[in-house]
């Protein structure tokens, strides 16, 4: 299943009008070098907010346009195959899909609970660096080796990676009603 989950992602047509990676924070090609592109879309339910009067900002759940799009239909199926030989027991609302993306030290402020992360594709580095209680760094392989964490109360970021790293995420999110 590996290696169709791979084939997958790579023959993916991403979606270039459209990502929230591109803060400058987050470039790592050093003078004269391409920049690698960074995409990722998220299937499932995602965080609805809307302005209400007096600026008073309330979230609700629906379901993301990624989810109904024809071309992403087998990778959702894959991926939650996927996880569902790893643990059957885990439940999420939602699925991350990431290419070359490389995140700051952050927390995910609007999921609850556990999430799951594997990595896929041809890189080297690119590990996911764990923040313990006293700021301490662990750094997880997880090329092909799903990771449970709680991404909401760790900080986290991606190590350095050179080449093509594809991300899956199962992660809950806030339910805001």
């Amino acid at each position: 299943m590996l290696d169709i989950i791979t084939q997958s992602l790579n023959e993916l047509k991403w979606n270039k009008t459209w990502t929230p990676y591109g803060r400058k924070s987050l470039n790592s090609a050093t003078e004269g070098e391409v920049e690698p592109e960074r995409r990722c879309f998220i299937t499932g339910l995602i965080r609805d907010w809307s302005i209400r009067e007096h600026n008073n900002y309330t979230a609700s759940l629906r379901l993301s346009k990624p989810s109904k799009l024809i071309k992403h239909q087998m990778l959702m199926a894959l991926a939650a195959m996927y996880i569902k030989e790893y643990d059957p027991s885990f439940a999420y609302t939602s699925i991350q899909f990431s290419k070359c993306v490389k995140t700051p030290k952050h927390r995910d402020r609007n999921n609850v609970g556990n999430s799951v992360i594997v990595a896929f594709g041809d890189y080297t580095g690119g590990g996911l660096i764990i923040y313990d209680e006293d700021g301490g760094e662990h750094t997880h392989d997880i090329y092909h080796k799903p990771l449970v964490f709680n991404a909401n109360q760790y900080y986290h970021r991606t190590e350095d990676f050179v080449g093509t790293r594809y991300t899956i995420t199962w992660f809950s999110v806030k339910d805001f009603n």
